[in-house]
C-alpha cells in the first residue's frame, strides 16, 4: 500500500460513528495491517450537496 495518509471529511459525525464496523472491515480489506496516517474532520457541508463523505489520500511512490 501506497497510501501515507488519509484524511477523510464527513458532513454526519454521528452517522460516521454508527458506521465505524462497516466502515473498518472495508479499511481492512483495502489496507490489510498497513495503518497510514489519517485524520478525521466533520465539516458542514461538502462542495457536492449530495455527497456526505470526501476521501483525500496522498500516496508515495517508493
Amino acid at each position: 500500500a501506497d497510501v501515507g495518509r488519509l484524511t477523510v471529511y464527513v458532513t454526519d459525525m454521528e452517522a460516521y460513528r454508527g458506521s465505524r464496523a462497516e466502515i473498518g472491515a472495508e479499511y481492512r480489506a483495502v489496507f490489510g495491517k498497513h495503518f497510514p496516517a489519517m485524520s478525521l474532520v466533520a465539516v458542514t457541508e461538502l462542495v457536492d450537496p449530495r455527497a456526505v463523505v470526501e476521501i483525500e489520500a496522498t500516496a508515495v511512490i517508493p
